[in-house]
């Protein structure tokens, strides 16, 4: 505006010495021609049309600026806004992945308490084999020794039948034939203690075959047993590779694409039914175990009782056999008190009975001693049960741990969910500065520029014309050549400042361009929940238009002070200047909170 102020000054002393030169050629050539007056004329009008063009000109250029400025201001404060949401989102992003973070380090620290849980069933099982290897040996010895035992003392009776025997043979030629009924007698009587003998043994023979065939049947529940802790064991392996793999599918929901976050809630959702299920069959066949263990319990404590009855009826038939023995050597010692042979032989016969019942104590107590074992393993298998019925409450614990997990996983994949609608939130925001951007200012600024064009083409030809309607050696000529350079001269600083105005409406468009890409990039992460953009839209338009509607002075107000500082006291190109100035401040600011957000996304993708 100075420099046109200082121009308006110099035309006005160039008039005013042309007119006094004027005035002097007219006082020394009143003698000039008619023709010369009227093309001088014309040539006033015409600068005079030109002027008044250049202004209206000039003030039209002006308007569409401010109009342009306050698009752009309204536009900026849009971009602005939609910086301060992508903060938040970013905001709500680090917090979801603080989340992240803590509830990996709780899977972790369930990870050890699986892996501890692991070995003390491990050691607990380890643990039941040793005392079930033990049992069986301790019974293995126990038969062992019985069978030596009973194998002794049937080579023993057998040998003291075979002498009573010989005595019998060598006695006959002895004794008288008045002895022989006493002989006789005596003889059936040792064939009748023997006879019971020889039934005591089958008895007892009888006997072991029984307990065999009974700890035969014990071990072959341990066996059955030890196979169902075996199975019961292979499950919990096959649930911990499951409870595995459902950590592996959590950590990759973390880091795959958006694109197949429902595929992966809809995997997830069936893949803790699958866990549940697995922990469901473990359980039922854990009550099946303890089903067939108190089974065996009971069978083993029917047996144990029924080995107790025919205890006390062998005592009992013992009894009566030592009884009736006792009888019949008091009535042999009663018929053969003469005779001094006969009370030999029957104290013989006494020490041997006292011998016998000396034998069936020692038996007694070792039935006395494998009571105390099998109370000794019934003892085992009741701490095994209480081992069981320990690792049974560690399996309910390791479920619960599972379904907080599965739960867990849930939530953060709902939040998850979350951010993504918010992200396409933000590039739909974007899409629509892009519509709104994309087609005004390109619009706007080819035509400004054709304007100035051609102004300054019309100028250039306007010039031409007078060129050649005045000659060079007029003085005359030399006002609308000055009027021209000075027309030329606003005419370039026009030029300057449209281009520099094209310039900062490029870059602000180069701007959006990247935060476009950005969003094109986050819509592609987040193709699978596009559905709530549609939504997001119009509420977003509904709230601009009610905050339009509220506030309509704001603009208006914005557009007051654009036009107040766009007067021609102030230079267009410090306004330009300004402008650009604030506009690249604030793209450099959404430059480097997009820039942030970006880089975030891809270190997320790439991990």
């Amino acid at each position: 505006m100075e420099k046109r102020k200082w121009l308006w000054k110099r035309k006005s002393s160039e008039k005013g010495s042309g007119e006094t030169e004027s005035s002097d050629e007219q006082d020394t050539t009143k003698e000039s021609p008619d023709h010369h007056h009227e093309q001088s004329s014309k040539v006033t009008s015409n600068s005079a049309s030109t002027d008044d063009e250049v202004q209206e000109s000039l003030k039209c250029l002006t308007a569409k600026l401010s109009a342009a400025l306050v698009n752009v201001s309204a536009k900026e404060d849009l971009v602005k806004q939609h910086a301060k949401v992508a903060e938040e989102a970013v905001a709500g992003w680090e917090k979801a992945e603080n989340e992240v973070v803590t509830l990996k380090q709780q899977l972790e620290v369930a990870e050890q308490q699986n892996v501890q849980l692991d070995g003390a069933l491990k050691e607990c099982v380890r643990q039941l084999r040793n005392a079930k290897d033990e049992q069986e040996q301790r019974i293995v010895e126990a038969i062992l020794e019985k069978n030596m035992e009973w194998e002794s003392s049937r080579g023993a009776l057998e040998k003291e039948l075979a002498e009573l025997r010989l005595k019998a043979e060598v006695s006959e030629p002895v004794y008288p034939l008045s002895a022989d009924h006493d002989t006789l007698q005596k003889l059936s009587l040792l064939e009748k203690e023997n006879e019971n003998l020889k039934l005591q043994l089958l008895s007892r023979t009888k006997e072991l075959e029984v307990r065999t065939i009974e700890r035969d049947l014990s071990t072959q529940t341990a066996e059955t047993a030890s196979k169902q802790q075996l199975e019961s064991i292979k499950k919990l392996a096959k649930l911990e590779v499951e409870y595995r793999i459902l950590q592996a599918q959590s950590r990759k929901s973390s880091t795959d694409s958006r694109s197949e976050s429902g595929e992966q809630l809809k995997r997830g959702e069936c893949d803790p039914s699958g866990s549940d299920r697995w922990v469901s069959a473990l359980i039922s066949e854990l009550d099946q175990f303890k089903n067939d263990e108190s089974l065996s319990k009971n069978t083993s404590a029917v047996t144990v009782e029924i080995d107790i009855m025919d205890d006390f009826l062998e005592m009992e038939r013992l009894a009566s056999s030592l009884a009736e023995s006792k009888k019949e050597a008091a009535d042999e010692s009663a018929a053969a008190n003469g005779e001094d042979a006969s009370a030999a032989e029957s104290q013989i016969m006494i020490q041997r009975v006292e011998k016998l019942e000396q034998k069936l104590e020692t038996i007694e107590a070792e039935k006395i001693k494998l009571e105390g074992a099998l109370h000794d393993t019934q003892d085992a298998l009741k701490t095994s049960q209480f081992q069981l019925k320990d690792a049974e409450i560690r399996l309910e614990v390791l479920r619960k741990e599972l379904d907080e997990a599965n739960d867990s996983k849930k939530s953060l994949e709902f939040q998850l969910f979350g951010m993504e609608v918010e992200a396409q939130k933000v590039s739909a925001s974007a899409d629509s500065l892009k519509l709104e951007f994309g087609s005004e200012p390109c619009s706007w600024c080819e035509d400004t520029k054709q304007k100035c064009l051609e102004s300054v083409n019309e100028r250039k030809r306007k010039s031409d014309d007078v060129e050649l309607n005045h000659p060079p050696g007029s003085c005359s000529s030399d006002k609308p050549k000055v009027k021209q350079e000075d027309l030329a001269v606003t005419a370039t600083s026009k030029l300057a400042e449209c281009q520099k105005t094209i310039a900062s409406l490029g870059r602000q468009l180069q701007s959006l361009a990247t935060l476009e890409d950005f969003l094109t990039d986050a819509r592609n992460l987040q193709a699978s929940s596009s559905r709530g953009v549609g939504l997001w839209k119009t509420h977003y338009d509904e709230t601009f238009n009610h905050k339009l509607d509220s506030d309509p002075m704001g603009i208006s107000d914005q557009i007051s002070t654009h036009s107040m500082n766009g007067n021609y006291d102030e230079s267009p190109a410090s306004s330009s200047s300004s402008n650009s100035s604030t506009n690249h401040v604030s793209n450099s600011r959404g430059r480097n909170g997009f820039g942030k957000l970006f880089s975030r996304s891809k270190d997320r993708t790439q991990s």
